[in-house]
């Protein structure tokens, strides 16, 4: 196999989601889902961070490189693997949104966990699927950019959201 032909079976594999995004009903609901386990990762390993305020520029730096990366695979899934704008199989963006969506959100408790990451989900979902105002008109840039920006954006504005609500319901 060619290294060309590689590189592209790595990035559709990054792009889908490690195939979420083939999921023929829904991939942008399946592929929000992909982003569990990364948030559980960043949650776990904010322990080993001597103060919150190293650990939400770990988690920031996280962030901006995964969008950059998501740019990239999004460029080429577009440009050379679908060979269409914004392909329902590319879910990395969805990935991205949802981890956007969590930042700064360290719930008090373990039970508290599953209700806030139901709720971000649901926040996200709904603010990507409907795609109010700037969101919408996001998706107009190109090279991949608008493929992630609409679901990064719908990270920002769900971010507000889960934390304003979660906080009154005392789950952060």
């Amino acid at each position: 196999m060619e290294d060309n032909e590689k590189n592209l079976k790595t990035i559709r594999l990054l792009g889908t989601w490690f195939g979420l995004g083939d999921i023929p009903i829904a991939p942008g609901t399946f592929g929000t889902l992909g982003g569990i386990p990364i948030y559980l990762g960043l949650l776990f390993l904010r322990r080993f961070f001597r103060n919150i305020t190293l650990y939400y520029s770990f988690y920031f730096i996280f962030i901006i490189t995964f969008f950059m990366i998501s740019v990239y695979i999004s460029d080429i899934c577009e440009e050379k693997i679908f060979r269409k704008k914004d392909p329902s199989n590319v879910v990395i963006d969805e990935v991205l949104g949802y981890i956007t969506t969590l930042f700064l959100v360290v719930p008090v408790g373990g039970a508290n966990i599953a209700k806030v990451m139901i709720l971000a989900f649901v926040v996200f979902r709904i603010l990507d699927i409907k795609k109010p105002g700037p969101i919408y008109k996001s998706q107009e840039f190109s090279n991949g950019v608008g493929v992630v920006l609409d679901d990064f954006l719908a990270g920002v504005i769900g971010n507000f959201v889960v934390i304003g609500v979660a906080t009154v319901l005392g789950w952060i």
